[in-house]
This record gives structure tokens, C-alpha cells and sequence, in this order.
């Protein structure tokens, strides 16, 4: 994530969306992504990785810290970067329950804050694709690729573009207790995004927030990594590690530096 905009408030230089999106109503959201699912992630990194033990990993955008905590119970030594103050506390919150020692840092995602130092760099949940140039997302690449090592693995849990274009649903919505929360959804094909307006409703209150995030092909993506200094050596289609197919649920890459 990014530091990009300005304060609260000032209209003429409004907060990008992400900026606004990922806090405390982000988290009760998607209260139902759970440690189970990063637990079968981290599976599958450490299948595809093999990282040494207790090698430096850099889960970059942590959100709520559910893999940080996941790598550092299993003896990695872990950072945590995100944008969101409030993301980054439940994280902290979390690995401190957890009796886990994990660093978390407020940090945009396109800026280089280990130097090389980590063994393997996990970007989890599409936090992929959030600005609106090629140019910016590819920036993310370059800094996956500078944090990492020469030789040091990454892994990139991504959307399925075609997946998302197939089973495309213009609108949802689900109440839990007393939220009530309604997802609109739109294709602009023409610019290659996925566009979301996601209001949650509560009595007395109602917010509402918005998402934009460029859908890369599997190829796209690959060609962005290749110039990154990234290579891919696995492509999934799953959690588990299913291949890859026009039908799977989501795109994970994996692999090491390029040199």
C-alpha cells in the first residue's frame, strides 16, 4: 500500500481508496478469511520455497498480521508491512496473543525496506494492482525484488481474471448481527479493472467505501515479474497447489530472483 493523497478532508486532494478502505469495517468484512486459510498458504509456500529455518520473511502488506503470525509460529523471523495504522494494531494485537515476536511497519508497498535482506518476500490476497499505471503496480515487483536476496523465493497470491470475468456478480450482500453489508460491482474491461462499491449499513450509521484493482492476465503478470528480476518457477491455481487452469479461484506465482 501506498502513502499517496493527503489529510482527511481536504477535498481537492482526496485519500486514494485504499487509503480509506483498509481499516476496522475492512476487517469485519472479511472476518471469514481466517487462520486456517493462511495456514494451508503457508503450506503451500514452504512446499514450493523450502526456505531454511528461521530464514527473514517479508509478508508484505500483512493486513491483519493472520500470515505473520502463521511464519513466526513456525520459527521464521518475521515483518510485517502495510499501510493501514489500524490493520497494522490488530496485527500487532494478534502476534502479541499469539506469544509470537513478529516486526510490523508501516510502509508502502512500493519502497525497498530491506535492502536484500529477506530469504523470501509473500504477498498474500491480491494485494496486487491497487494503482492506476502500469508503471506504479510494476513499481511493487521492483520492490519485492530489491527486499529479497539473490536467490531468495517470493509468492504472489493474485485474482484470476478470467475466473472473475466468468462468475462476475454485480451485486451481493449479507448480514451478520446488527451489519448489513451490500458489494456493487462493475467490469471496465477497456482499462482492465475491477470496480467496487461496498456500503455497510448499521443502525444509525451507514459508510461507504470503494475498490479499483487492475485484473492482470497470468502472462501479464509473469512478464511484469520477468522485468522485475523475478522468476516464476510455479504457477497455482489454489491454495493447495492445484495447476493453474482458465477455471481455477485465484493465481499464485512462485519462484526466486532472477540473479
Amino acid at each position: 500500500m501506498t502513502d499517496e493523497g493527503s489529510a482527511p478532508g481536504n477535498s481537492n486532494h482526496p485519500l486514494p481508496w485504499y487509503a480509506e478502505w483498509f481499516g476496522r469495517d475492512y476487517l469485519a468484512v472479511y472476518a471469514h478469511r481466517d487462520a486456517e486459510e493462511a495456514t494451508r498458504q503457508i503450506d503451500l509456500m514452504e512446499r514450493t520455497l523450502a526456505p531454511a529455518p528461521g530464514a527473514r520473511v517479508l509478508d508484505l502488506c500483512c493486513g491483519g498480521g493472520r500470515h505473520s503470525v502463521e511464519l513466526a509460529r513456525r520459527g521464521y523471523r518475521v515483518v510485517g508491512a502495510d499501510l493501514s495504522p489500524d490493520l497494522l494494531e490488530t496485527a500487532q494485537s494478534a502476534a502479541s496473543t499469539s506469544g509470537l515476536e513478529v516486526v510490523f511497519v508501516r510502509a508502502d508497498m512500493r519502497t525497498c525496506i530491506g535492502n536484500g535482506c529477506f530469504d523470501v518476500v509473500v504477498n498474500f490476497f491480491t494485494s496486487f494492482g491497487y494503482f492506476e499505471t502500469d508503471e506504479e503496480n510494476a513499481r511493487v515487483l521492483d520492490a519485492i525484488r530489491g527486499n529479497l536476496r539473490t536467490g531468495g523465493g517470493w509468492m504472489m497470491d493474485y485474482m484470476n481474471r478470467d475466473y472473475v470475468i466468468s462468475r462476475f456478480e454485480p451485486r451481493d450482500e449479507r448480514t451478520t448481527g446488527e451489519m448489513r453489508v451490500v458489494q456493487q460491482r462493475r467490469l471496465d474491461l477497456l482499462r482492465g479493472r475491477i470496480l467496487k462499491t461496498i456500503t455497510i449499513e448499521r443502525p444509525g450509521r451507514n459508510d461507504t467505501y470503494q475498490e479499483s484493482v487492475r485484473m492482470y492476465t497470468a502472462p501479464e503478470l509473469m512478464a511484469m515479474a520477468a522485468k522485475a528480476g523475478l522468476r516464476v518457477t510455479h504457477v497455482f491455481g489454489n491454495s493447495d497447489g492445484a495447476p493453474y487452469a482458465l477455471d481455477s479461484p485465484r493465481l499464485i506465482l512462485a519462484g526466486t530472483t532472477a540473479g
